[in-house]
């Protein structure tokens, strides 16, 4: 059964999420580790909830950077805003692959969708062998990064 109040979450935060966090220009300053922490490591309902906790180890923390700060995880595919559900991460997964009528095709070995998008995007020659792509999920867009 799901809470009726949106929880705030996000995953574990890795160097690459912080790269990510800094080459969509957002500086990492001591005020956003806070946060982040602080994400990390609670549940919120509510931005404003968390802007209370994080006021304690940084009190002049301005609730407009909480805000911002949530957004732009959102932006990067670390968090995903959804009614009722709150936050948490997202990285999105190949489900079934069927034919016209609905019968599932047979695969052989493992598909990942990162793999199926990269081939596709070779073969329209967007990407070349040797680019790589990560995916991340915000709202019902998948965004591709090509890492060169």
């Amino acid at each position: 059964m799901l809470d009726q109040e949106p929880r705030y979450e996000v995953g574990k935060l890795t160097d690459e999420t912080l790269r990510k966090l800094e080459q969509s220009g957002l500086r990492m300053t001591v005020q956003r580790r806070y946060i982040i922490d602080i994400l990390m490591k609670n549940q919120f309902t509510s931005p404003k909830e968390l802007w209370y906790e994080a006021k304690e180890f940084v009190p002049d923390l301005g609730i407009a950077t909480v805000y911002r700060l949530i957004n732009r995880l959102e932006q990067i595919g670390v968090l995903s805003k959804q009614r009722n559900l709150g936050m948490r991460p997202v990285v999105p997964e190949l489900g079934t692959i069927s034919d016209g009528r609905g019968a599932r095709v047979p695969v052989r070995g493992e598909l990942k969708l990162t793999d199926i998008i990269r081939q596709g995007l070779i073969a329209a020659g967007v990407l070349t062998p040797a680019n790589a792509v990560q995916l991340s999920l915000i709202g019902n867009k998948i965004n591709i990064t090509v890492i060169k």
